[in-house]
């Protein structure tokens, strides 16, 4: 990962259908439409499993805590809270209180109660933040971060890796050098090594869960190569398929009084596609 990767406050500046049947026995189908001879054919928008989402993952690891109910099902609601990013996608104040509405603890008379149900939020989060990937259940980029180079050996690079997560990575963004140096007390060599392990961390603990084929492109048009020159051609995967309706065409082929001409000449325009 490059260094330049970390412009900008927020963590993502860390990275650079089948229509009816017309009266002239023509349809337009998919291309994972069933054809006469049965084959299977290739649908660009159809997606694999990839496996299990980061959220499955998470349950899966929840299953071997030996927690209480209640702490299970306070990690559960932190777990069901977290974006595609591994991020909470609220602080945790808002979710407690988002909770605390569902359980009708409101007014004075309830405020012990809620702030029993905030330390068990508290503690919930340590235990999801103590699971794999590491980093997930971060509040922001330089919390993840900094929970990945805490499971890092202690050296002096990284306790300068921590405080610029902590505090300072506008300054490592800008490449402010002198600035790190006053504001970590460090020199630039411990800097430099402490910028390594800053970008060896993983920006989005969830990236590997993610599915990836949502965001493959499939081109409408292939280059290839052609003797001496190159050749630019239609990609038959995501052309329409057209399919004549075998009813249409045999009911056409029986009329032989020629009042069919019109359809017979639409047809011959269909099988020319």
């Amino acid at each position: 990962m490059d260094t330049a990767e970390f412009g900008g406050t927020e963590r993502d500046d860390w990275e650079n259908g089948t229509e009816r049947d017309d009266f002239d026995g023509i349809r337009e189908l998919p291309s994972s439409g069933t054809s006469s001879s049965g084959d299977d054919e290739y649908e660009p928008n159809e997606s694999a499993d990839t496996g299990p989402s980061l959220q499955d993952h998470l349950r899966r690891q929840l299953l071997g805590m030996r927690l209480s109910p209640e702490d299970a099902a306070s990690v559960m609601v932190l777990i069901e809270s977290l974006d595609e990013d591994g991020y909470l996608a609220d602080p945790l104040e808002e979710i407690a209180e988002r909770l605390a509405i569902g359980m009708g603890l409101e007014g004075d008379e309830a405020a012990d109660e809620r702030e029993e149900l905030m330390d068990r939020l508290r503690c919930a989060l340590k235990w999801l933040q103590s699971l794999e990937p590491t980093g997930v259940g971060a509040s922001g980029l330089g919390d993840c971060l900094v929970l990945q180079l805490m499971e890092m050996t202690p050296t002096p690079e990284r306790e300068v890796a921590v405080v610029i997560c902590r505090s300072h990575l506008e300054l490592l963004a800008r490449r402010d050098m002198k600035k790190l140096m006053a504001a970590t007390g460090a020199d630039e060599e411990t800097l430099r090594h402490a910028q390594t392990l800053i970008v060896s961390c993983e920006p989005k603990p969830g990236r590997p869960f993610t599915k990836a084929e949502a965001n493959i492109v499939v081109p409408d048009v292939m280059v290839i190569k052609a003797g001496r020159g190159w050749k630019a051609t239609l990609n038959p995967d995501v052309m329409p398929k057209l399919r004549i309706n075998d009813l249409y065409a045999q009911a056409i082929r029986g009329q032989r009084n020629g009042s069919a001409g019109g359809l017979s000449q639409r047809l011959q325009e269909a099988r020319w596609f």
